[in-house]
């Protein structure tokens, strides 16, 4: 089990990795890379990773946002969940009202209260009782589906309904077509911008150097001292915040909040990139000469020597990305643990 606090019956849980391995008695709050609920929550479940496997029960409503999202236990209340792949299993059951959000979709167990689903492939295998509605590019409803209800539902595709499969209601398609957004990567004149984004990232350090010339020496040494430690929080935090800020979104109240963790976030990442180069670049200059004074000018030189060491890892085919992330991740988790650190010890 990762860290965490208690307030009263609640659970607060962070890290790299969460395990709930005891019953929690109030509400679960956890975000990490990874969760998993193998025991009963009594209250609500907020969770955000990359990763969710719930396999235990929920006394009340469930909010959960990541990159693959499995629920296979009991939901007292509600469920919203978003997520890039949302797999309900054969013996979920969801007493209260069920929203989802995601790509890939597939809805098998038990749903009390009706659906509402919006993704882009939609797979219907359980039981619903009320009203169905779906918004996506490809929606099945499979043998196994019993659905005791109206099913309305919005696609460029005629929904599919596989013989076997039972609907009680009507089916009945809404106006307009529905079409998944598709990510274009293709930027106009992005070879140009590429030395602006390299003076833009120079100018950043030297202002991190400028603002923060302790934090960012602290942060060097804590990459030296504790790499994986700074790897696996890097991680977490790369991973569970872009599902907390879009649940944080979907909640409507919560858009400010959102917006606010969003900036962080950038800043974040950025900064944790900066920090690696950084630490790259204080290796070049001590492999070059080791008894070297780091001056403010030898650092921002030593920064530019390794942000270009980096581009030049990036052009490598298939590894050059991974490069460029680990990177990142390593200088996010090594900047947050120093900020911990700094934080304990004025505390």
């Amino acid at each position: 089990m990762a860290g965490g606090d208690k307030d009263a019956a609640n659970v607060y849980m962070t890290g790299a990795e969460v395990m709930i391995d005891a019953p929690v008695s109030g509400d679960l709050f956890a975000a990490a890379g990874r969760i998993s609920v193998d025991h009963p929550v009594s209250g609500d479940a907020v969770l955000a990773a990359g990763s969710i496997d719930l396999r235990s029960g929920i006394g009340d409503d469930l909010r959960a946002a990541g990159g693959f999202v499995s629920v296979t236990g009991r939901v007292s209340g509600e469920a919203l969940i978003a997520g890039g792949s949302i797999a309900f299993g054969p013996d979920t059951e969801v007493l209260g009202r069920v929203w989802l959000a995601g790509g890939d979709i597939a809805v098998a167990g038990s749903l009390a209260n009706g659906l509402r689903v919006y993704g882009k492939n939609i797979l219907l295998l359980g039981e619903v009782n009320g009203e169905v509605r779906l918004t996506g590019e490809r929606i099945e409803i499979l043998p196994s589906a019993r659905i005791n209800g109206d099913i309305i539902y919005s696609s460029n595709q005629e929904i599919r309904i596989v013989p076997g499969a039972w609907v009680r209601g009507t089916i009945t398609r809404a106006p307009g077509s529905f079409e998944f957004p598709h990510p274009k990567f293709d930027v106009p004149g992005l070879p140009a911008l590429r030395p602006l984004l390299f003076l833009g990232l120079l100018a950043a350090g030297a202002l991190l150097l400028v603002l923060f010339p302790r934090f960012t020496a602290a942060s060097l040494q804590t990459v030296q001292a504790a790499p994986l430690k700074s790897l696996g929080l890097g991680i977490a935090i790369l991973f569970s915040l872009p599902p907390v800020i879009l649940l944080l979104i979907i909640t409507i109240i919560g858009v400010p909040i959102a917006l606010a963790l969003a900036a962080f976030y950038a800043v974040a990442l950025l900064t944790g990139y900066l920090v690696t180069a950084f630490f790259i670049g204080e290796k070049l200059a001590r492999a070059v000469r080791r008894q070297i004074e780091p001056t403010f000018g030898l650092r921002i030189g030593s920064l530019a020597a390794a942000l270009l060491l980096l581009w030049l890892a990036y052009t490598i085919p298939y590894v050059g990305g991974f490069v460029i992330l680990i990177a990142l991740i390593v200088g996010l988790g090594a900047m947050v643990l120093q900020a911990f650190s700094s934080y304990a010890t004025r505390a």
